[in-house]
């Protein structure tokens, strides 16, 4: 098993090591160009009532989009140069954890059964439903120091530069430290998520348990793994607990890895774990409880494991 587990560390390791390189670098320089050619509040402003529903600069903006579309490693090179503080990153970090990937987990989802047109106003109701408890009670209700701004390793450069060629020289210098950072960050989740996924009672599912065993691997892995799991089980499942483990894993998914990567810029990892995973279990409780529709009606084959 430990020949396996490195085996998937290194391959896994190497394939988000270039997705961040190829994430971070360009839309770190991207972001760092609207701001020194002054186009930034432009862009911001087409979404500052959005940003403002989210008690969010409105350069923000980019981040957003940029983390629904994409991933969260290009919502947090759009966000690292923004200087944002310690509540507007747990607010990112939270809005972004539910909803983030879409293209990607939209698809996988509906393979499973779940339309688009449900799985995309599910996770954009529940992203605002996760951070409104922050936005509608006090900063320091849930936060201590809510305004202060955490300085990680990496530190945004805030120096004038004499040309702009100096300027692209230094950003670079920013964009591949920071992608150094999380590349190491992500590097050390990814090894605790390979012993995960190469755990015996993962590796040799019984049908019995296929629904918690998604949900185990979802919420620790990712909702592509989860998902990957209930493909190759959900004939015999029924539809109440395919139904069940997709909402919760749409609304706590990759909890290890989506949380460090914002925890590191001075999010609160509680609010981005315990918001998450209470709603992923009242939504859970409520589809188990009231969903009445009728079993799928087809035969079970014999487990021949």
């Amino acid at each position: 098993m430990t020949d396996q587990v490195f085996l998937d560390f290194k391959k896994s390791s190497i394939s988000t090591s270039k997705i961040i390189l190829i994430m971070v670098i360009p839309y770190y320089l991207l972001a760092e160009l609207l701001i020194y050619f002054e186009l930034m509040p432009y862009i911001a402003g087409i979404f500052s009532p959005f940003t403002d529903l989210l008690n969010l600069p409105p350069e923000a903006s980019l981040a957003i989009a940029a983390g629904v579309l994409l991933n969260l490693y290009a919502a947090v090179a759009f966000a690292a140069p923004l200087g944002m503080n310690i509540y507007e990153w747990t607010i990112l970090g939270l809005f972004l954890g539910v909803m983030h990937n879409m293209l990607v987990e939209v698809s996988i989802l509906k393979k499973i059964g779940i339309p688009v047109l449900t799985s995309v106003s599910y996770r954009f109701f529940m992203a605002f439903l996760a951070v409104s408890p922050l936005i509608l009670l006090p900063k320091n209700f849930f936060l201590s120091e809510p305004d202060s701004i955490f300085k990680p390793l990496y530190e945004v450069n805030v120096e004038n530069y004499e040309s702009f060629t100096d300027f692209l020289i230094g950003k670079f210098f920013d964009s591949v430290i920071l992608s150094a950072e999380i590349i190491i960050l992500v590097s050390l989740v990814l090894l605790i998520t390979s012993f995960i996924k190469n755990l015996s009672f993962l590796r040799k599912i019984n049908h019995q348990i296929a629904m918690i065993s998604s949900m185990i691997s979802g919420i620790s892995v990712g909702i592509v793994y989860g998902a990957g799991v209930l493909l190759s089980e959900a004939k015999y499942m029924t539809k109440k607990q395919i139904y069940s483990a997709c909402f919760f894993l749409m609304t706590a998914h990759a909890i290890i890895e989506d949380t460090l990567l914002f925890v590191y810029f001075g999010a609160n990892i509680w609010v981005l774990v315990l918001f998450r995973l209470f709603l992923a279990i009242f939504v859970f409780y409520l589809i188990i409880a009231f969903y009445k529709t009728p079993i799928i009606d087809k035969q079970h084959p014999q487990d021949t494991r």
